[in-house]
């Protein structure tokens, strides 16, 4: 009884250490594609929430959000330029409203 719970607690031991080997190694290349951009360029939160429309425009272009957001104003983009993804000015309503 006492060596089958061993065997038993052993197995379930190498299991969650292979577990935890296989994280490491993702944690680790995940890490690397991350250090492919600018630390001061890129964040993975967004300042504010993340409108529906917003999250459309970036499954449909492959794009972040950054591109989608007036860092001067801290909103959203609401139109998208004629050009884009080609060229891309887009400004949010303040912007337009100021002539920016």
């Amino acid at each position: 009884m006492t060596g089958e719970l061993y065997f038993k607690m052993a197995r379930e031991r190498r299991v969650h250490l292979d577990r935890i080997f296989h994280l490491q190694k993702r944690v680790e290349e995940l890490e690397r594609r991350l250090n492919c951009y600018p630390v001061d360029m890129v964040s993975a939160i967004p300042p504010i929430p993340i409108e529906m429309q917003i999250r459309l425009w970036m499954e449909e272009y492959g794009m972040p959000w950054e591109i989608f957001f007036c860092f001067d104003h801290k909103q959203w983009v609401d139109e998208l330029d004629n050009s884009f993804p080609y060229f891309t000015e887009n400004t949010c309503p303040v912007c337009r409203k100021n002539g920016i």
